[in-house]
């Protein structure tokens, strides 16, 4: 076939292929222009190459904040800050963060971490669940549904649940309103798993199915599509643990 008929010429039928390439926002005309101007060594009328832009990134669904002590020494902070900048971690520079805090990343699906310095009260390691904005009320109530307590209130649109306290360190679970129109992007590469001592009386109470996946652990979603497991029998350990996932935990 001559590549004259597959040219996307006005009054001639359009290419049988096309190739659309997603770009980041802002940068899809410069990605077209160049693409274009490759073709026109070849056929300047043929028109294979589509750029579109991508919606911006949502959000990542998952955040852990380790909160250390100024009393303890800055020396001990800025430590642990050097430690989170050497393989496997990397710096990570999204449009959602903001630009004076340093956040970091395991990996594509992974949990935003950062690392904070605090003036007063106990130190803490801090699992945050971002909620988009008309979800919020009832991811709280799903949520303190699922470990029976009630959440503490810090300000409008930012709740907590301390679920252990020891040796001068709580690890909280925490839930953070997002801007309308802001969307969630799931890590899926990590999963909550809560431990409940029944589950048959859960079950009717979650928005989504839940189903069992062994003898003892059953999997769901909440309201933004973040996987959840449950362990179903005697808690050994805290009320909630981030496990690594993979397709063949299902």
């Amino acid at each position: 076939m001559d590549i004259t008929d597959l040219s996307a010429v006005p009054g001639q039928e359009l290419l049988l292929l096309t190739m659309h390439l997603p770009a980041h926002p802002g940068t899809s005309l410069l990605l077209q222009h160049t693409l274009d101007r490759l073709l026109k060594w070849v056929h300047p009328g043929l028109r294979l190459f589509h750029v579109s832009e991508r919606a911006s990134p949502g959000h990542p669904s998952h955040a852990v904040t380790i909160f250390l002590h100024e009393s303890y020494g800055e020396e001990r902070i800025l430590r642990v800050l050097d430690f989170l900048q050497c393989p496997p971690w990397h710096a990570l520079l999204r449009p959602y963060l903001l630009p004076s805090r340093d956040f970091y990343s395991l990996g594509t699906g992974m949990p935003v971490w950062g690392v904070r310095s605090v003036h007063y009260g106990g130190e803490v390691v801090r699992v945050t669940l971002h909620s988009t904005y008309d979800n919020f009320e009832d991811t709280v109530r799903l949520y303190e549904t699922v470990l029976q307590r009630t959440v503490e209130e810090q300000k409008m649109g930012f709740f907590w649940f301390t679920l252990l306290t020891e040796a001068g360190v709580s690890l909280q679970l925490a839930i953070k309103q997002l801007s309308p129109g802001v969307r969630v992007e799931p890590c899926y590469s990590m999963v909550l798993q809560f431990w409940v001592g029944e589950i048959g009386q859960l079950v009717p109470l979650l928005p989504n199915t839940c189903s069992p996946i062994s003898a003892s652990r059953w999997h769901t979603e909440d309201l933004d599509d973040n996987k959840i497991l449950f362990q179903v029998g005697h808690r050994k350990c805290a009320l909630v643990s981030i496990s690594p996932f993979s397709e063949q935990s299902y």
